[in-house]
């Protein structure tokens, strides 16, 4: 069975991965957040609705209340990685280097890991750098919502009170934050692809 009969042989994953991106990516983290505190802890009364616990009030009690905003937040995030690397596969495994690495006789994951994913991934790379954007600006919400004492709920705080030092320091944070993220995806791609230099 050749690697693009096998990918296609599990189209109902395919459209059942697809189906959560389209959902995961069209819905504002805020409601889905909303959607996680009704289902899980008011419908299922397994994880607290809101607020924070510090690390020294032990270590199951600080996560339980950082599964829900982590899952609001990643969701989307999952699902445009999830999008990308759909894509950028289909397009790869296209190539007539697959072909060719079929031909030698190399097992299926061989060739889906080591030579498709291997060359998809400068544009799945490129997409995590550009998401951490989208968790930055989600985070704002997510705190807000869950009532996490975290930077974005500072922000909200400090935008509220006109509290401009406070604003600006954050702004400075989040920005280096962004670059220094964008500068490591630009580094790992000659790790990635050996045709890109700098």
């Amino acid at each position: 069975m050749g690697v693009l009969a096998a990918w296609k042989a599990g189209q109902w994953l395919d459209r059942l991965v697809m189906a959560f991106a389209v959902v995961g990516f069209s819905v504002p983290i805020f409601v889905l957040a909303y959607l996680l505190i009704f289902g899980v802890s008011v419908g299922l009364d397994l994880l607290p609705v809101q607020g924070y616990a510090s690390i020294t009030d032990g270590f199951w009690p600080f996560l339980e209340r950082l599964i829900l905003p982590s899952f609001a937040l990643g969701i989307t995030f999952m699902a445009l990685i999830a999008r990308i690397t759909r894509a950028s596969m289909l397009d790869v495994l296209a190539q007539d280097y697959i072909r060719t690495a079929q031909a030698k006789g190399l097992a299926a994951d061989q060739v889906l890991l080591g030579h498709a994913l291997k060359n998809a991934a400068v544009p799945i790379v490129t997409t995590i750098g550009i998401g951490i954007a989208l968790l930055i600006s989600g985070v704002v919400v997510t705190e807000t919502v869950f009532a996490i004492p975290g930077i974005g709920r500072l922000t909200v705080d400090a935008i509220l009170r006109r509290d401009y030092p406070i604003i600006q320091g954050v702004i400075l944070i989040f920005s280096a934050t962004y670059v220094l993220i964008n500068l490591a995806v630009d580094i790992s791609y000659t790790f990635l692809d050996p045709r890109i230099r700098y």
